[in-house]
């Protein structure tokens, strides 16, 4: 699925008739009330109070244009057509033609879990030390929460638990809900239920190198064919102790001394160790031979990877995606 969406709309076009007193309120923007002050832009607006789910930014003040921002809110929940009428509901413009400002592609991989993945998965053509894939924490919801990314924002991989970012955002959801009628459960907010195992592989697209395949709001209509995975790499996690009569005893212990590396800073982190003089990709060339000659993949592949987001984007496309509950 696409579950974030921003678009940038150009700074000309005219705002619907419920919204123009925003560029008269910019002048007033302040640390609280419906238009806050902003660090890029001349103003934010959360338009949530409004019944739609969008935070505005408006006018950016670098030089150039000073286009706005358009952040399509739970874009995960909504079909193309409803992120449409959002935008619509705000700016009088043609929807087809905006530019995506970010796109994040998502697939849920359920019954694996997130190790499993910081074991196996690697990304093609990364290269610096802060993209090894390492794991580390962010704060959701006063939770502190595991994942492991490669590359930086705004385009980077990101693997997560999914079930436990839900998790650390459930009590905030239930205080916002209608107290007069029954409180909705985990399942009826998230889609799965709570003790579900499952990892988020999310590829986030944006900044200053759009994606060509889908240039415009139109284009996403094509998203089922794009493939925003191509980068990555997954490798058998189950691993076979080498026996050194079959394999030879600098074979067992080449294998051996790899897979130490990688049971303690994961596929990646080992390469980058290696990769001191160069001969990173001679030597896990082998590794990952052995690998394929002993180990199973148990079901789980890139092509899974693949497919779980085109199904779940083309049933979004579509509006037959089921949703999750307004948050």
């Amino acid at each position: 699925m696409i579950d974030k969406a921003d678009f940038r709309v150009p700074f000309s076009a005219n705002f619907n008739s419920e919204f123009r007193f925003i560029k008269d309120e910019l002048k007033y923007a302040g640390t609280s009330g419906i238009i806050r002050r902003s660090q890029h832009y001349q103003g934010t607006c959360d338009l949530r109070p409004f019944n739609i789910d969008a935070v505005l930014h408006a006018y950016f003040k670098r030089s150039g244009a000073r286009n706005h921002k358009l952040e399509i809110l739970d874009a995960g929940g909504k079909s193309l057509e409803q992120i449409g009428q959002t935008i619509s509901a705000v700016f009088d413009v043609d929807v087809d033609r905006l530019e995506p400002m970010r796109l994040d592609f998502a697939a849920d991989m359920f019954g694996v879990p997130v190790l499993h993945l910081h074991d196996s998965l690697r990304v093609k053509f990364k290269r610096s030390s802060d993209e090894r894939g390492e794991l580390d924490y962010a704060v959701v919801g006063g939770r502190k929460l595991e994942y492991f990314r490669y590359g930086k924002a705004p385009n980077c991989v990101r693997v997560y638990d999914k079930p436990a970012e839900c998790k650390s955002r459930f009590g905030a959801i239930l205080k916002r809900a209608n107290r007069d009628a029954e409180p909705p459960t985990f399942t009826d907010i998230f889609g799965f239920a709570e003790e579900t195992i499952m990892t988020r592989v999310e590829r986030q697209a944006g900044g200053s190198r759009p994606i060509k395949e889908l240039p415009n709001f139109r284009s996403l209509s094509n998203a089922g064919d794009y493939d925003p995975f191509k980068s990555l790499v997954l490798l058998p996690r189950t691993f076979a102790f080498p026996d050194p009569k079959q394999h030879g005893e600098t074979r067992t212990l080449k294998v051996l001394g790899i897979k130490a590396l990688i049971d303690r800073l994961g596929y990646q982190g080992a390469r980058a160790i290696l990769n001191t003089n160069g001969n990173a990709k001679r030597i896990m060339d082998e590794y990952d031979t052995y690998l394929a000659e002993t180990g199973s993949l148990s079901g789980l592949s890139v092509g899974r990877i693949i497919e779980s987001y085109q199904k779940s984007v083309r049933q979004q496309i579509k509006g037959t995606l089921v949703t999750r509950r307004s948050k």
